[in-house]
């Protein structure tokens, strides 16, 4: 069989180069599993926990909510907020029957969701109301850069508005800039904070 190979060197070279590639073929494959399947357990994770918060928080007191830390009471109350709408046959219609503080929460849990892969994510995945009560929670309980970033963002999506345009690079900047706010919860911890001055709003 080697004297074959000798004598035929470019069928050599040809199966080598097969087997290397269907090597490299399965490591590929195997290494994209890997990752997938760790997505999964991230996810499944990530699930359990929302769900235990859920119910830690799915009967709010004023004492419970003053002893909360900030940034896992916005995630609870704005998880219990979104299972209620997603519920129910007509989202819209209890939307609408929230209070105005629970639609600012709402649309602002919805918002630090949608984000996770770039705050532009949000502006493409919602239209208003939800935007629009997410500009209202920025606007009135952050300040400063973060507030400018989204400000910039909802206008130049507002199809309202032609003074702004939608130019992917600048948008790409503004979410590198505003991502920070996000992940590290500054944020969420401002909404928390206005879900303990406002509790009557949440009980």
């Amino acid at each position: 069989m080697l004297e074959y190979y000798k004598d035929h060197p470019l069928l050599a070279v040809l199966i080598a180069a097969l087997i290397i590639g269907a090597l490299f073929l399965l490591f590929k494959v195997s290494a994209a599993s890997e990752k997938r399947a760790k997505k999964n357990q991230q996810l499944i994770k990530k699930l359990e926990k929302d769900k235990t918060l859920r119910e830690k928080y799915s009967f709010l007191t004023e004492e419970l909510i003053s002893s909360a830390p900030d940034e896992e009471l916005f995630r609870a109350v704005g998880l219990n907020l979104m299972k209620r709408v997603a519920d129910k046959a007509d989202m819209s219609a209890e939307f609408d029957s929230l209070s105005q503080g629970q639609r600012l929460i709402y649309s602002a849990f919805v918002f630090t969701e949608d984000s996770a892969d770039g705050m532009s994510s949000f502006f493409k995945l919602n239209g208003s109301p939800v935007t629009d009560c997410a500009k209202a929670a920025v606007d009135s309980l952050t300040s400063g850069e973060f507030a400018s970033l989204f400000d910039f963002e909802f206008s130049a999506y507002d199809g309202d508005n032609e003074e702004v345009s939608c130019i992917p690079s600048e948008i790409d900047e503004a979410d590198k800039k505003a991502a920070p706010f996000l992940s590290d919860g500054t944020v969420s911890k401002e909404f928390g904070r206005y879900i303990k001055s406002n509790p009557a709003e949440f009980l």
